[in-house]
C-alpha cells in the first residue's frame, strides 16, 4: 500500500514573503511532476477549511513562514516533538 503524502503551502500572498508556503506550493506545481500519491495544495488562509483535505494522509510537509528569531528567509525544519512545543504560540 503506497501512502498518500500532501505538500501544503501556506500563507497570505497579499501579505507578500507571509504567503511564500503559497508562492512554494505553486512552483513546485509548475515545475515537478508528482507521483500520483502525491498532491500539492495551495492552501492559502484556509485553516480549519483544509481539515478534510487531510483525511487519509500519511505524511504532510507544511510549508509557512514562521517566526523563529532567525535571519529573514532562513529555512527551518520542525518535525516530531519540535513541532507542538513551536505551536504554544503563535509564530505564523
Amino acid at each position: 500500500m503506497t501512502t498518500k503524502i500532501l505538500v501544503l503551502g501556506l500563507g497570505n500572498v497579499l501579505l507578500r514573503d507571509e504567503g511564500i508556503g503559497v508562492w512554494v506550493a505553486e512552483a513546485l506545481r509548475r515545475g515537478f511532476e508528482f507521483p500520483p500519491e502525491v498532491t500539492v495544495l495551495e492552501g492559502g488562509t484556509l485553516g480549519l477549511d483544509l481539515l478534510p483535505r487531510l483525511e487519509g494522509v500519511g505524511r504532510l510537509l507544511l510549508i509557512d513562514a514562521v517566526k523563529l528569531g532567525r535571519g529573514p528567509g532562513e529555512v527551518a525544519r520542525l518535525v516530531g516533538e519540535d513541532v507542538p512545543a513551536a505551536l504554544d504560540v503563535k509564530i505564523s
